[in-house]
């Protein structure tokens, strides 16, 4: 049985360099392809704190105990028979070097490839930084205790146990994020980005994708050119806006900054709200704060519950109708105004709430207000072609 060959870099201060040579394994046949696998190893000096990788095709990285940095490649191509496929071969390349604190790796591959590299690495999972990069290919990296840099040229990536704060790059594929314990940015040119759990404050930004959030213990930024944003709990504010899509925050520990070109927006709880879509429903559920909600053609359900502290807030619609729930014992000064004309009626369950005479019928606005347990904080409504229906909070 024939055993695969090692090729041992030892990178003290220099550089090694890696090719095909007579003592490699043999290329083997897999369905269309002819293949060579590569087992090697090269160490990474107590003193060396950041690594760098640069690539083509897919890479799978994952932090583990040691000093060593462990690699597998595995070279596809397409020929007649396995002499040609070895000529093919001969010019992939391969390097590492170490300058001070950082350590190199790269692989040059000739454009001639049926298809590109696969390469699974592992180095010190102790690293300070670790930066990747590929032209081309999808990139997994995992267990990590510092920070992380992914870039890659057109693939997905995916990341998880990232202890420090991270950063992935894509021009077109998704991005799939497990635990990062720092800060975190993403952008994808075309896929969809995920996120399970971020310490600290992120950014997510797509060209053409959804935006889902599990877990933020930091502000949450999030900007898709076309799909839907879900944040399940942020620790901050969250800003979130999408050219066409639904926006839905469950949990925020701060203001809730929503605008949408073309869908609703939900908000289930959070301190604070300005939503604006161009044309989809609003619905805010346990809120506190300034609320202010607006849509071009949709409706609005607000729920403003007992114990959360209202301030000074205005909820207006211009083709839909606006429906508030309000606590019996919340404090509040109501002034609602419905200019859809003759056929425009505000509903209330409050007595207090007294509609004003109409001076001109059919063509002055229906306007009615009135304080609530001694009045307060100001709720402004405006709606254009709906009714206005204030409802006693069960």
């Amino acid at each position: 049985m024939k055993h695969l060959a090692v090729i041992l870099f030892l990178i003290a201060g220099g550089a090694s360099r890696g090719a095909f040579a007579q003592n490699e394994p043999p290329v083997t046949r897999e369905g269309r392809y002819w293949v060579r696998t590569i087992n090697g190893v090269f160490s990474v000096p107590p003193a060396a704190e950041r690594f760098r990788l640069d690539t083509v095709g897919s890479v799978v990285l994952r932090g583990e105990t040691g000093d060593n940095a462990v690699y597998t490649l595995k070279v596809r191509v397409q020929a007649h028979d396995a002499g040609e496929a070895e000529k093919l071969l001969r010019s992939l390349e391969w390097k590492s070097r170490s300058e001070g604190e950082w350590v190199y790796f790269a692989l040059h591959a000739p454009g001639n490839l049926s298809e590109a590299p696969e390469l699974s690495l592992s180095v010190p999972r102790r690293l300070l930084q670790v930066r990747i990069g590929t032209r081309g290919g999808s990139i997994q990296a995992k267990d990590l205790d510092g920070e992380l840099e992914a870039h890659s040229g057109g693939g997905g990536i995916d990341v998880d146990l990232i202890r420090g704060r991270a950063e992935a790059r894509t021009a077109g594929g998704n991005i799939k994020v497990g635990s990062v314990g720092g800060l975190l940015r993403c952008y994808s040119g075309g896929g969809a980005v995920t996120v399970r759990s971020v310490g600290g404050e992120c950014w997510l930004d797509t060209a053409g994708g959804e935006i889902q959030v599990r877990e933020a213990k930091g502000p949450v930024h999030a900007t898709t050119a076309g799909g839907n944003i879900r944040v399940d709990r942020a620790g901050g504010p969250v800003f979130a806006r999408t050219a066409a899509g639904l926006i839905q925050v469950q949990q925020a520990a701060g203001e809730v900054n929503a605008e949408s070109s073309g869908g609703a927006i939900r908000v289930d709880a959070a301190n604070g709200v300005r939503c604006d879509s161009a044309g989809g429903a609003i619905w805010l559920r346990n809120v506190a704060g300034a609320l202010r909600a607006s849509t071009g053609a949709g409706s609005i359900l607000t729920e403003l519950l007992s114990g959360n502290r209202i301030e000074n807030s205005t909820l207006s619609t211009n083709a839909g109708d606006i429906t508030v729930f309000i606590a019996s014992n919340l404090p509040l000064t109501v002034l609602a105004r419905n200019e859809t004309g003759g056929a425009g009626r505000i509903v209330s369950d409050f007595p207090e709430i007294r509609m004003r005479p109409i001076r001109q019928p059919g063509a002055s606005p229906a306007i009615a207000e009135g304080a609530l347990n001694g009045g307060g904080p100001v709720l402004r409504i405006n709606v254009i072609g709906g009714t206005i229906y204030l409802r006693r909070q069960k």
